[in-house]
């Protein structure tokens, strides 16, 4: 791990390590649970059997058709006839239009295949996004009890200060004000933890008996860090679920204009007798007949119409799915990029320095050597550098996350 992850793991380690393991949900775990209580995902996978059956009940052969005929039936005694018959009728369409049509189902089901292989990508990111919250709202809340700490120590120098009558009553007032902002935060930071407790929870479908305060997350996260050109992340682009996906619906868009246009083809009839002329069926006889689309100009035409669109359609999406990916890799990339500047810069230089000066600042108060307004100042610069902090960690792991789903390989685990 290099230095950056290292300090990453080493503050949250020594953030979360109170919190025990015996109900411990670790990010595999909650993506795991989603995949498995995910409505949409789990109403996908039905409508892929469904699709993948569909074939069978598109086979252009219809049910046959079993018929009895009696001919020139007198009414005089004996009940005497010309011709008994039992056919069988079997109608099947044109082989190429039914070929076509099931070349465009078995497209559809791959276009179905990558949607869901695109939803679960999305499904993953969209629940280490809520973890990745709640270790921010458990990282806040220990940020925002150091915060009252500080404050509460400010109000003890300036409250010695005052008793000795050094200070005076409006410093007093200040710091006090100080410290009852200082509890309002820790109260919001509760508020938020909460929020992305149950934000987690209702992504990943824990029932709500199981939905405890007792379930702890893992304290720490790992994480790639990653050097990734944007060439590199755009060349992936036509990789894509989503890309595939639509590529697939485009060639069965293809076989079913192809379908449309070999309509003008007869569909086929055939008929089997067993005849009877008085004696028994000791005869024979077939048909056989074609079905020409004489309605061509109006129901096929129309379907070649609908097919065209179709293709034009999905053309559009394609358009549509590059930009919108583009879009979303610059600005995941960029966002990376700087959230690794900022912590970097953080971790090297500006912790340090922000509590050195906290520390001189408080000692110089009590002697007095400077007033209440620059003790402030240095507690803001050290407060300020720190909520600066977490949230470009918060933003760094988000990032990463999103990048996830153009890339393949976990980048936060």
């Amino acid at each position: 791990m290099n230095k950056l992850m290292f300090t990453v793991a080493l503050i949250l380690a020594t953030v979360f390590a109170s919190f025990g393991q015996d109900n411990l949900l670790t990010i595999q775990q909650a993506v795991e649970s989603a995949y498995k209580q995910n409505s949409e995902l789990q109403q996908l996978s039905a409508r892929l059997k469904q699709k993948q059956n569909v074939w069978r009940t598109e086979t252009g052969i219809s049910a046959p058709e079993i018929s009895y005929f009696k001919e020139g039936v007198s009414s005089g005694p004996g009940d005497i006839f010309d011709e008994k018959r039992i056919t069988i009728s079997q109608e099947i369409d044109n082989p190429f239009t039914v070929s076509y049509r099931l070349k465009g189902i078995a497209q559809e089901v791959k276009a179905m295949e990558y949607q869901i292989l695109s939803r679960e990508k999305e499904i993953k990111a969209e629940v280490k996004s809520k973890y990745i919250e709640v270790m921010h709202a458990l990282y806040l809340q220990t940020s925002r009890q150091n915060q009252l700490k500080l404050a509460q120590d400010l109000y003890n120098a300036v409250f010695t200060k005052f008793e000795t009558g050094i200070g005076n009553g409006l410093d007093l007032a200040n710091a006090e004000l100080k410290l009852e902002e200082a509890k309002n935060d820790l109260d919001q930071s509760e508020w938020i933890l909460h929020k992305a407790r149950y934000g987690l929870f209702y992504v990943i479908g824990i029932p709500e008996n199981e939905q405890k305060y007792t379930i702890e997350f893992s304290d720490t996260l790992n994480a790639s860090n990653i050097e990734i050109s944007q060439i590199f992340a755009l060349a992936v682009q036509e990789k894509q679920y989503d890309f595939l996906s639509s590529e697939h619906e485009f060639t069965a868009a293809n076989f079913y204009l192809k379908e449309a246009k070999s309509n003008i083809l007869p569909d086929i009839r055939f008929n089997l007798y067993k005849q009877n002329f008085g004696t028994a069926y000791n005869f024979k006889g077939f048909e056989v007949g074609l079905s020409f689309p004489i309605w061509y100009p109006f129901e096929q035409k129309g379907k070649i119409a609908m097919a065209t669109a179709r293709q034009t359609e999905i053309q559009w999406k394609q358009q549509e799915i590059r930009l919108n990916m583009k879009k979303q890799i610059e600005f995941a990339w960029h966002n990376y990029s700087v959230s690794r500047s900022v912590i970097n810069r953080y971790n090297e230089t500006m912790k340090e320095k922000a509590s050195h000066l906290l520390s001189l600042a408080l000692k110089a108060y009590q002697l007095g050597e400077i007033d209440l307004l620059n003790l402030l100042n240095a507690q803001q610069t050290y407060l300020a550098s720190e909520q600066r902090y977490l949230a470009a960690l918060r933003e760094y792991y988000l990032q990463l996350v999103a990048l996830e789903k153009f890339l393949d390989k976990d980048l936060v685990y």
